[in-house]
């Protein structure tokens, strides 16, 4: 992450010594095209429900506290809402009591972790996707593959986020542990459809361009090819 890099050059690192490489997400894979409309009617929910998902850990640093007590305020406005939590975490009991004591737990489905070859499906079958942690490195691989998919994203303002999305372009950064004002987004973007498709439309070209896995793999053997060569001469 470039502020990770900032970090090493203040510690003394030599700048032209770094070379910043993304994880890089598979747009292949994490394409608009993987929408299951067969996921829905598993989950039980109408065709047209609205469906927001988060698929951070269930622990402290992720803070699914504050979305939570969001989802609930989101509710009052948009009953239909859905919320897919997916992860797994010590909070686990916590949140779902939490949900309970809200009076909206009928409104938010905990799946556990997921496996690889289900997340494109859950992403793109979605209509907003959250993060509400409190720390990352750089841009978290979840949002990436949610942008990927086609999705517009409402993430806290931590890091690098705000060099991935623009807010009020692509998405929404919202302050850490603000659960009224991560309500007032997500509703923002449930009740506009339209926004939501050009803001997915966006973030997937963000990713195609700035953030390929086949891309940033390329950078990495262009730089092992120019070590190899100094290293023969």
């Amino acid at each position: 992450a470039q502020h990770l890099a900032e970090s090493m050059i203040e510690l003394g690192a030599a700048r032209e010594k770094i070379q910043i490489i993304y994880f890089g997400t598979d747009t292949r894979k994490f394409h608009p095209e993987r929408r299951d409309p067969q996921l829905r009617e598993k989950l039980g929910l109408a065709p047209d429900a609205p469906l927001v998902i988060s698929l951070r850990n269930l622990a402290p640093l992720y803070d699914l506290e504050s979305l939570i007590r969001a989802a609930a305020l989101v509710l009052k406005e948009v009953p239909q809402t859905t919320f897919i939590i997916a992860g797994k975490g010590e909070q686990r009991n916590y949140l779902e009591e939490l949900a309970v004591t809200l009076g909206i737990a009928g409104s938010i489905i905990f799946v556990g972790s997921l496996p690889d070859t289900d997340l494109p499906r859950y992403l793109a079958s979605a209509d907003v996707y959250v993060s509400t942690s409190l720390s990352d490195a750089g841009l978290a691989a979840s949002t990436a593959e949610a942008m990927a998919c086609g999705l517009p994203v409402v993430i806290t303002d931590f890091g690098d986020n705000g060099q991935w999305v623009k807010d009020g372009e692509g998405g929404y950064l919202v302050p850490l542990k603000s659960p009224t004002i991560l309500a007032e987004k997500i509703i923002h973007l449930l009740k506009d459809a339209q926004l939501r498709t050009r803001w997915g439309q966006i973030n997937r070209s963000v990713i195609e361009e700035r953030n390929s896995y086949h891309n940033e793999m390329a950078k990495v053997e262009r730089i092992y090819r120019q070590l190899a060569k100094e290293h023969k001469s």
